[in-house]
């Protein structure tokens, strides 16, 4: 797999060589970049991009760098995470706003899919700290340089793999996307699903009082779940 191969090149480069003048995190030597392996035993099927990690995210991360590459994903596949907050809204929302459309097995089959044929990356590659003590808080500035120079390239080379969709979490994310238009290069069969950050400080983008907004939100989260549904056949 090509993007195997670039996962590792990424995973070798040092801050202080490869990342952008203009990040203010590329002298923090002990802050580390965080990169989850790609799928290893299973089909490449998507994305799911969140903002930035956190400080509290490197003790998992550290831990899951000492394992060989499928037992390092899996070990940050199954921390209480994105991939994970990510499934959980989308089986509440189901359940609350959308009368059950999903079936039992149809979230299960997603569930399956986010845990073994998605790529989790960020937006941002440093931990960040919304104190501001033990590393640097999110930084639009920081976070969209970063994007411009490693998150491009990743769906860029994604794209090669045939990937089908990409989740893009949040405001920050949606705004990258928004900024960089026609010079992002999604492959035509890659669709983009836009979904609020699945934190628990976001709980109220997951409840909209409005119900064209309930709507047009049950319909993205059934068009993703659903695509999801061949992949292991």
């Amino acid at each position: 797999m090509v993007f195997d191969e670039h996962f590792h090149a990424f995973t070798k480069l040092t801050k202080s060589d490869a990342c952008p003048d203009t990040c203010e995190c590329k002298e923090l030597i002990d802050i580390p970049t965080v990169w989850v392996p790609p799928p290893q035993k299973h089909p490449f099927a998507g994305i799911i991009i969140s903002r930035d990690p956190t400080t509290a995210f490197i003790p998992y991360y550290t831990e899951a760098q000492s394992k060989d590459l499928s037992l390092w994903r899996e070990h940050l596949f199954a921390t209480n995470a994105i991939p994970q907050w990510t499934f959980q809204r989308i089986s509440e929302f189901n359940r609350k706003y959308m009368d059950g459309a999903l079936s039992e097995g149809e979230l299960e089959t997603f569930r399956k899919t986010l845990c073994h044929s998605v790529y989790w990356t960020h937006l941002h590659k440093c931990c960040t700290d919304k104190r501001g003590e033990d590393s640097l808080k999110f930084k639009w500035k920081n976070a969209f340089c970063c994007a411009d120079r490693w998150l491009k390239s990743e769906i860029e080379l994604a794209g090669r793999e045939d990937v089908r969709f990409i989740i893009a979490l949040g405001k920050d994310v949606k705004r990258w996307f928004e900024k960089k238009g026609d010079d992002l290069p999604v492959g035509q069969g890659i669709r983009v699903y836009h979904l609020p950050h699945p934190s628990r400080a976001n709980m109220g983008s997951w409840n909209p009082k409005d119900v064209e907004v309930q709507l047009a939100l049950g319909e993205r989260i059934k068009e993703l779940v659903l695509r999801c549904q061949d992949i292991f056949e």
